[in-house]
């Protein structure tokens, strides 16, 4: 018999529709990540919901004492305290039922608004029914409505902010590759961009051919797209900074298997569609992207918690050294105003994780037509090969000296890590030009977020070296953990007290 189309296996009417049709199925097969995420999103709407009420609990005791009415008594009364804990755990439930505990990039902002505030009102309901069933005396309604709707705006803020900060594992958008563009590799496409909210973005393909015809777009216009050979397959995922690779093909149990073992190497997911692999999955667990059936070859585990919490500490710690350091930074900025004219800031287009763009904020140290002086000093440059750097740059004025000593000039790159465009600690970021210049093996330091401190700077900051610069950034991706992060921060702060910025 001939092999399916992708199209047919859709219509065969195994897709669980859940989540207003969006398609979202919840199998017992979701990868282990998933199951992460279902449990650290349940967890936080638990704590969301107790620190709601403990605050509108407090408000209410601060505005009565100070009109000097009577206060409420313990934080959380007996009643209280068995309303939330019912409350919460309905709360979570409704959502549970709602699919509100899928990753959060599989849905539309509007529809888990939508969810989560039916989850909560009916959760609400129920509670107040079972209160009143169980002729529970409640001393302020109006605490437990305000209760109710603290909670809804928690929660709504919350998973915006989820949202908004693109964390790995989670609400990140994952980089695709397609083997085979043919009609089913065409179909597979335009269901991935049709359909944003899944999370993928297609990249390219990867064309099963190793040998003959080269891509011909006038054909089949998909063949515009074709990055590579299958046997270039590691290449042209390092390149494009790829996550997933998408089996779409005819039967071709040699084409899956060298895409399988090249993933391997290249730390990909592979996913493949069922019966078009000639018995390579059976047994495996089906997952649905979408409404679209596919089979998961080879996993490449995310460390989803870990990654949570070193975005969390990144947004706590930026937020609370923004708003400490405040005064000094003011302080700063007069100082560079009245040392030199120019701009305060320095603001440079930088690469930042997986190719994308961004700008770099700092202390502006160097006079306002540094760059355009830069190619005529370039025969001063102490760094071999692509970097660039002059112990006496002549370019740096007389406060910009200072801050560079004491790294005071990268101190606005805090905002950076508070918008998640760079982290606390991770490789620096580099310029497009330096970009443009990197090899293959290179582009493995711009898997992760680019830092404000990283190992490069604690271990070997006079280093002229480019290649010890790669190999130590290439060593913190590949052994990051949170305890090298903190390892590397506690190693900073004497780095930097010893003023060894140049």
């Amino acid at each position: 018999m001939g092999n399916p189309k992708l199209s047919e296996l859709l219509d065969r009417g195994n897709v669980t529709q859940i989540d207003g049709g969006l398609g979202l199925s919840r199998r017992a097969g979701d990868r282990r990540s998933n199951q992460i995420t279902h449990t650290f999103l349940i967890l936080s709407d638990l704590c969301l919901v107790w620190m709601s009420a403990a605050l509108t609990y407090k408000a209410s005791a601060l505005y009565l004492r100070f009109w000097h009415f009577a206060t409420p008594g313990d934080l959380f009364p007996g009643q209280t305290a068995g309303f939330l804990f019912l409350f919460s755990i309905l709360v979570v439930l409704l959502a549970h039922t709602c699919g509100l505990y899928t990753s959060p990039r599989s849905r539309r902002w509007r529809d888990e608004i939508r969810l989560l505030g039916i989850s909560v009102l009916s959760a609400a309901v129920l509670t107040g029914f079972c209160l009143y069933l169980w002729n529970i005396e409640t001393t302020s309604k109006e605490l437990y409505g305000l209760t109710i709707a603290a909670s809804w705006v928690a929660l709504a803020a919350w998973r915006k902010l989820l949202r908004s900060q693109a964390i790995e594992g989670l609400t990140e958008m994952r980089n695709v590759l397609i083997v085979g563009c043919g009609p089913n590799g065409a179909f597979l496409r335009r269901h991935l961009e049709q359909n944003p909210e899944l999370g993928y973005v297609f990249k390219g393909y990867v064309d099963r051919r190793q040998t003959g015809r080269s891509p011909d777009p006038k054909r089949n216009r998909e063949e515009a797209d074709i990055l590579g050979t299958a046997d270039k397959l590691v290449s042209v995922a390092r390149a494009h900074f790829i996550d997933e690779v998408f089996i779409s093909v005819p039967n071709d149990r040699h084409l899956v298997e060298e895409v399988a073992r090249h993933a391997r190497t290249a730390q990909l997911q592979v996913r493949v569609v069922p019966d078009l692999c000639d018995g390579l999955t059976v047994g495996l667990p089906v997952e649905y992207v979408g409404g679209f059936p596919t089979m998961t070859l080879h996993d490449c585990p995310i460390p989803t918690i870990q990654l949570i919490l070193k975005r969390f500490v990144d947004l706590l710690a930026s937020t609370i050294l923004l708003i400490l350091l405040a005064p000094f930074l003011l302080a700063i900025m007069a100082v560079i105003k009245l040392d030199s004219k120019g701009p305060l800031f320095y603001a440079s287009l930088r690469i930042g994780k997986k190719g994308r763009t961004f700008v770099c904020h700092k202390f502006r140290t160097m006079v306002a037509n540094a760059d355009d002086l830069k190619e005529s000093l370039r025969h001063l440059n102490q760094r071999d090969t692509i970097l660039f750097k002059i112990r006496d740059d002549p370019r740096i004025t007389r406060v910009g000296r200072w801050l560079r000593k004491f790294s005071i000039d990268e101190l606005p790159q805090l905002w950076n890590v508070f918008k998640g465009e760079m982290s606390l600690v991770g490789p620096r970021p580099p310029v497009p030009g330096e970009y443009n210049q990197y090899a293959l093996e290179h582009l493995r330091r711009l898997v992760v977020a680019p830092g404000v401190t990283g190992l490069w700077q604690v271990r070997a900051r006079r280093n002229p070296s480019f290649a010890s610069y790669i190999q130590l950034d290439r060593e913190y991706v590949d052994n990051w953990s949170l305890w090298l992060d903190c390892k590397i921060l506690w190693e900073t702060i004497p780095v930097v007290l010893a003023g060894t910025g140049e």
